[in-house]
């Protein structure tokens, strides 16, 4: 799936960081509209694990670059939290005292 606004960011050399990225940025979007600032995060990630992999392939150390890609991630997760879901139960609840 490529994402609106990420077509420059797909294509036929991804690394395995990279790939692994991609998709925990697509699970991480689904059902969710991603506004400029999610957007930015989203591709500094995958530019991140781009140089993960650039780095992994030459034998160099790639933790600073793991706890970047991390501390992105967790950006990402507090910025853009997840919509809660109401219990249907409660959900009937409210409906009946609304009624």
């Amino acid at each position: 799936m490529t994402l609106e606004g990420f077509e420059d960011y797909y294509g036929p050399n991804e690394g395995l960081q990279e790939r692994a990225t991609k998709e925990l940025i697509d699970s991480f979007v689904e059902g969710r509209a991603l506004n400029p600032s999610a957007r930015y995060v989203c591709k500094t990630m995958i530019n991140i694990a781009r140089n993960f992999d650039a780095l992994n392939a030459k034998g160099r150390d790639t933790s600073r670059v793991m706890a970047q890609l991390l501390a992105w991630y967790q950006e990402l997760e507090t910025k853009f939290p997840a919509e809660k879901e109401i219990d249907p139960a409660l959900a009937g609840l409210l409906q009946e005292a609304q009624a």
